[in-house]
């Protein structure tokens, strides 16, 4: 279960951007996740929430945007959308391919509260 391990780093990631930004509470945050990392969304958010337990992301809603593996054929110049981890362009069979998507693990956006300012 590696969904911990990004679980923690994510949340270590938040609480750097929460002490540099005066943001007091996280409430929502949403990730975008490529399909290549294979990760379960519904045991990422409950690892987050055991390990944002006392921190200022306690509580908050985790949404996970999964992104398809994009990859660019170099032979017919065709870009492939999969489900698969098969590197190889449903246009031509071609297996000389650059990945474009499929591997993003990012911080989207948060929704948080930050100290008011006099």
């Amino acid at each position: 279960m590696h969904e911990l391990s990004l679980a923690e780093n994510i949340n270590n990631t938040i609480k750097s951007l929460c002490e540099r930004s005066s943001w007091t509470r996280v409430h929502r945050i949403v990730l975008k996740v490529g399909h290549m990392r294979q990760i379960d969304p519904e045991i990422l958010s409950f690892a987050f929430g055991v390990v944002a337990k006392g921190t200022v992301s306690e509580g908050a809603e985790v949404s996970v945007l999964e992104l398809p593996i994009v990859f660019m054929c170099h032979s017919c110049g065709k870009e492939t959308s999969s489900e698969k981890t098969v590197f190889a362009c449903a246009n031509c069979g071609g297996t000389n391919v650059d990945l474009r998507s499929g591997m993003e693990l990012t911080i989207e956006s948060l929704e948080v509260e930050s100290r008011q300012v006099l």
